[in-house]
């Protein structure tokens, strides 16, 4: 779900002076808002001649309507069309001659659209995202264009494969009375239904500076840097504050749901355990344990289907987002099988888990792993300026980012336990059976 204009500058890798405590590495920000409620994170980083500019919405697919599903990752698309004072298709002729690029990405909770340019190039990338917010282009001809854009990556990205669409599958089971229910991507009835009014009340709703953040990270001069973005974003009027749909669960879990597809050779599960919030204090064990279920190598799920015969690969992923969250755990078997005894071995362990634990060496390169993963983010000023913006919209401080490693290291054996035998529970969880259509 991105959409690149032609990368000129090669970055082969970001470096920074970073401040340090004792033992990790830190970012210290510079913070404020503006009138019209835009918040502004900057954080300077002169090792590199590259700035990232940065503008994260606080509008994903759960901002939409039941009946009017995939305009955030539409907009995702349409807001690189040009605007007011950037003719149609002008904006990566702009980047280009300038030796940069765009991009873009759109989840359930958020977009962001960002721009990596050399640092003498930052009025450049000010303007173009206060272009973006301010005169983007809304034609009929355009929004036209960009649907059929979204109708073929819908058709590359899940009706070619035969399981596309099993993951929009789980989400309805999961979170049936919420708008998680829906793909990013959503509906392409829902984007043919709707009318350029449409696309304009949503976009005047949420795209407004109330509900986002500015994120500058790079060789950014603080001073001048504040000049531009007051010339650049002080001018947009303020927009009607935006309230984030307040959760609402489902039905009651422990459903088991019969599907077919056709495609498939053997039946295929899915096994959803009702989880929490990213948000959450348990998301980070949970995503310590999702890590040591997929760690490359040797690892328990990997195990299952070497020692049960019909038991194909088995895999786990962590569905956490800003309101709710969810485990899965993934397998094909064959039809030789029934689906109880995928169930019982992948219950065999998380049960393990919640009785032992991970011994000691494993909790150490784990978090080995995790420690040298996060230390490179801090290097890499486009990642950094994603996570920074992330945690001020999502956690309220951009200082989770300097908590990451240390919350990684203080996870105990006694919090692996403690947290499956919370979330890894028979009573807890939905499954979905895809059998082969005949």
């Amino acid at each position: 779900m991105k959409r690149v204009c032609l990368l000129i500058i090669a970055i082969a890798h970001f470096s920074g002076l970073l401040a340090r405590s004792e033992t990790y590495p830190s970012v210290k920000t510079v913070e404020y808002k503006l009138k019209n409620g835009l918040h502004v994170i900057i954080y300077q980083d002169k090792t590199s001649p590259i700035v990232n500019v940065g503008v994260m919405y606080h509008v994903g697919s759960k901002n939409e309507r039941a009946d009017r599903t995939g305009f955030a990752h539409l907009f995702e698309h349409l807001l690189f069309n040009g605007t007011k004072n950037i003719p149609e298709g002008e904006l990566e002729y702009y980047l280009r001659e300038a030796g940069g690029y765009s991009n873009a990405n759109t989840s359930a909770d958020r977009t962001y659209y960002y721009t990596i340019l050399p640092s003498n190039q930052l009025n450049l990338g000010l303007w173009i995202e206060s272009e973006r917010m301010l005169h983007p282009v809304m034609s009929e001809r355009v929004i036209a264009r960009e649907k059929e854009v979204v109708k073929e990556e819908s058709r590359q990205r899940y009706d070619l494969t035969p399981l596309g669409r099993v993951p929009e599958k789980m989400q309805a089971l999961d979170h049936e009375n919420y708008s998680y229910r829906w793909p990013v991507i959503g509906s392409m009835d829902h984007l043919d239904a709707a009318s350029t009014d449409d696309f304009k009340e949503f976009f005047s709703k949420y795209y407004v500076p109330n509900n986002a953040c500015l994120v500058l990270t790079g060789d950014v001069d603080i001073a001048e840097a504040k000049k531009y973005i007051k010339a650049y974003f002080d001018r947009i009027p303020k927009g009607k504050p935006v309230i984030q749909p307040p959760y609402i669960a489902g039905r009651s879990v422990n459903r088991i749901v019969r599907d077919s597809v056709r495609g498939i050779k053997d039946p295929h599960i899915v096994i959803s355990y009702r989880a929490v919030p990213e948000t959450h204090k348990d998301a980070v064990v949970l995503d310590f344990i999702n890590s040591h279920l997929t760690f490359t190598g040797e690892n328990p799920l990997s195990n299952i289907s070497k020692e049960r015969a019909g038991i194909l690969k088995v895999s786990s992923s962590k569905e956490l987002y800003e309101m709710a969250g969810n485990m899965w755990f993934r397998s094909s078997f064959k039809d030789s099988l029934n689906y109880e005894s995928v169930v019982e071995s992948i219950d065999s362990v998380l049960n393990n888990l919640a009785n032992k634990g991970l011994d000691q060496k494993r909790l150490s390169q784990l978090k080995h792993s995790y420690e040298s993963g996060y230390t490179d983010m801090f290097y890499d000023m486009g990642f950094l300026a994603d996570m920074l913006a992330i945690s001020y919209l999502q956690w309220g401080t951009t200082q989770r980012v300097n908590n990451l490693i240390p919350s990684v290291k203080a996870i105990t054996n006694e919090d692996i336990k403690r947290v499956s035998r919370r979330y890894f529970v028979s009573g807890e969880r939905n499954i979905l059976l895809i059998y082969p259509k005949k």
